[in-house]
């Protein structure tokens, strides 16, 4: 068996221990490259809305003291806690659940919101009429597809991006079980005719639980 997810991987990566437990392939390899970009944050914010691990690493060298700071999910709050922040929020579930979750401390509060150029907006937007909501773009996605499709027995996409910057160019295996790190890519490979399934929480851990 061979599964591929589109993620570098860590050496202590949880995909990667279940793999050798079991004499089973995994490899891991992100369809994007991330460039930096130059943003001014605000003078004023109550909070720090991180999107990503990603915008962690371009954007929390920012983060004034004494700013509140929250975090999309876990993966995101631990990329924070690492660079010795402290996370305020973490939110659960999907995009929708986390805005409302966020919205119980958050509302009449000015949330800045560091992110992707190409980023769905999905909590901000849902803030929009209930908090002052700021943002600014500190990295770019650039597409790298691969040179030709890759064969596996489970695909597992952890973006949109991801999935468009392999879809726009190749097909997965017929028969392949499909995977998505949460409902934002799962519904874009859906939107592709792939029947595909994700996680209560979007973490390795939790992919590996589907897996088994």
């Amino acid at each position: 068996m061979a599964v591929f997810i589109s993620r570098n991987l860590k050496a202590d990566s949880p995909l990667l221990a279940w793999g050798r437990a079991r004499g089973i392939s995994v490899h891991g390899h992100s369809f994007l490259r991330f460039e930096a970009v130059a943003f001014d944050p605000p003078e004023v914010a109550d909070w720090w809305f991180f999107y990503s691990s990603r915008a962690v690493q371009f954007a929390a060298a920012s983060v004034p003291k004494n700013t509140k700071t929250a975090a999309i999910g876990s993966g995101t709050a631990q990329a924070l806690l690492d660079r010795a922040l402290t996370v305020d929020f973490c939110g659960a579930g999907s995009p929708a659940v986390v805005a409302d979750d966020f919205l119980a401390v958050s509302a009449g509060r000015r949330v800045f919101f560091p992110r992707a150029r190409q980023s769905r907006l999905s909590v901000q937007k849902k803030l929009a009429d209930r908090a002052t909501v700021l943002d600014a773009v500190c990295y770019d996605n650039v597409p790298v597809p691969p040179p030709g499709p890759i064969d596996a027995d489970a695909y597992i996409f952890t973006s949109p991006l991801n999935v468009a910057a392999y879809l726009d160019h190749f097909h997965l295996r017929s028969g392949a079980r499909v995977l998505a790190i949460g409902p934002s890519t799962g519904a874009a490979l859906r939107e592709r005719g792939y029947s595909c399934e994700w996680p209560a929480v979007a973490s390795e851990t939790a992919l590996v639980d589907l897996l088994r």
